[in-house]
């Protein structure tokens, strides 16, 4: 795909989140009800806002382009163009006001995702980027950390649960013992922390949906960093999501390979 042809959506982009980080702005630190969905994860009256007003702009800018919603599902258009929409990643940091949470944004051509974004309204970043363009922060172009070993490396996770021994667990613990430092700030925080190069990786076991890491492939992949499942694969279906520049991803799926031939933890 031409690099002119995913830039031209960059402009459109930043007005989404712009308009995103207006809604969810008004709403922090305000007392909302907290509902719970099927899978038990929190929704509140600024996620489905946040989710309607962006639709409703790309429906008027884009009406043949398809659109798939954390909170409204899917809605299919007769194009190959396909937005994928967070409107609050990390709806539990922003109940417990902790200004982490992002709204993502991705857009796929022909069901592979070619551009993403994530904007922390609280702290006024907006990362955006694909492979063709090169990742940029707040417009100045950003790269992966140059770490080469684990020893040396900073690791970011979202649940701190996941250093429990527990099946599916045993890649993180694996890599927490050996790591010069393990954070958990989580969510697309740490997807961002990786792609601007203050942190060197970040590792999600399970439980990931689609619109909650289809930005991070061509986010990576702009800043010369790796997104993947714990196979090296981008199946979005395994639920996983590892970051990281490409010596270190080279090193964990090493050690992945190692820890899959092992017994599992009880």
């Amino acid at each position: 795909m031409k690099s002119e042809e995913v830039s031209s959506f960059l402009p459109f982009i930043e007005k989404l989140q712009e308009r995103a980080g207006q809604i969810v702005r008004s709403f922090y630190g305000q007392t909302l009800a907290v509902e719970r969905k099927a899978d038990d994860s929190p929704v509140t009256r600024a996620d489905r806002e946040t989710e309607e007003v962006l639709r409703a702009i790309i429906e008027a800018r884009y009406p043949s382009h398809s659109i798939y919603g954390e909170e409204y599902g899917e809605k299919r258009g007769s194009s190959g163009w396909r937005w994928i929409l967070d409107p609050i990643d990390g709806t539990k940091s922003f109940v417990l006001q902790t200004p982490l949470f992002g709204t993502l944004i991705a857009l796929e051509r022909d069901g592979i995702p070619v551009l993403g974004s994530i904007h922390f309204p609280l702290l006024e970043r907006l990362l955006i980027g694909s492979a063709e363009t090169g990742t940029f922060l707040n417009g100045v172009a950003c790269h992966v950390s140059t770490t080469s070993e684990l020893a040396e490396a900073t690791m970011i996770i979202t649940d701190p649960r996941d250093l429990l021994p527990h099946p599916g667990h045993e890649l993180v613990i694996s890599l927490a013992s050996r790591v010069r430092l393990v954070r958990g700030f989580g969510d697309c925080y740490g997807y961002f922390l990786v792609a601007s190069g203050l942190a060197d990786l970040m590792v999600e076991p399970k439980n990931l949906q689609y619109y909650d890491i289809a930005p991070m492939p061509p986010l990576l992949a702009g800043a010369g960093g790796v997104f993947s499942a714990f196979d090296g694969s981008l199946d979005f279906r395994l639920g996983q999501g590892l970051a990281a520049n490409p010596r270190l991803h080279a090193e964990v799926m090493a050690i992945a390979e190692k820890v899959t031939n092992q017994s599992p933890l009880g």
